[in-house]
């Protein structure tokens, strides 16, 4: 553990050094600003759609800029050569974009609760948003595995988008009704984060809070076992080993 403490600590200084936290923090306040120039009878439906696009997206980008930038200082060949565990490494990732979104939570919450009266379940939410956060790190990672640079990475995750993400969007406004269309999104990762979002807003629905919650913790264990087993080949190959 305490390994992954000084990994956790040397992340969130490259995050905070290259401007990975500062970006996310005006993400944040751009959400917010969306939130403030609205009527408050949306800011229920806007925020669970802001967030959700939020934890979906932003932590696989940050974790691929930070493994990119990890790679020039050459952090990459030191883990190699060091007794950190690759599990060790892929953990850190994990919590410092935890972080980063916890803040973003914090920021849309605080905006909405103290100007707008919004309520909320705060412990699904940051539940929710740990969890989201974490599942995309590792969504993120095992993209970049297989990127020759940043630019190849966004072009996968764009796919990842157009493949998930905005097919649950579309079915969570409506535009789609369909009982065929929304039971084959269950097999969508994105869609376990919306229906915990949604009964962190509302009206707390079980059986959909333990599928999201189950689908996230089961799905996610396999595909942290994924980016750990692959890490040493994608480092050795970065590094020219």
């Amino acid at each position: 553990m305490a390994k992954i403490f000084v990994l956790l600590q040397g992340d969130l200084q490259r995050m905070k050094k290259y401007n990975i936290l500062a970006a996310g923090f005006i993400v944040a306040l751009l959400w917010v600003a969306t939130m403030h120039f609205l009527d408050t009878a949306l800011v229920d439906a806007l925020f669970v759609t802001l967030l959700f696009v939020d934890l979906v997206s932003m932590p696989a980008i940050m974790v691929a800029v930070s493994l990119f930038y990890e790679k020039q200082e050459g952090a990459l060949q030191a883990m190699l050569v060091s007794p950190i565990r690759h599990s060790d490494y892929v953990w850190s990732k994990i919590f410092a974009n935890g972080f980063s979104a916890l803040l973003t939570v914090a920021i849309l919450y605080a905006y909405a609760h103290f100007v707008r009266g919004f309520q909320a379940n705060l412990v699904l939410l940051v539940a929710t948003a740990l969890l989201a956060s974490g599942f995309h790190t590792l969504v993120g990672l095992l993209l970049t595995y297989g990127a020759r640079d940043f630019t190849g990475m966004l072009m996968r995750y764009m796919v990842y988008a157009f493949v998930f993400m905005i097919p649950v969007l579309i079915d969570h406004t409506g535009l789609v009704d369909n009982y065929w269309f929304t039971l084959v999104l269950s097999a969508c990762p994105p869609r376990a984060v919306l229906v915990l979002l949604d009964s962190s807003v509302g009206e707390l629905n079980w059986g959909q809070t333990w599928y999201g919650l189950i689908y996230l913790v089961v799905v996610g264990t396999v595909l942290f076992r994924m980016a750990v087993h692959r890490f040493g080949t994608f480092a050795e190959k970065e590094m020219g080993v």
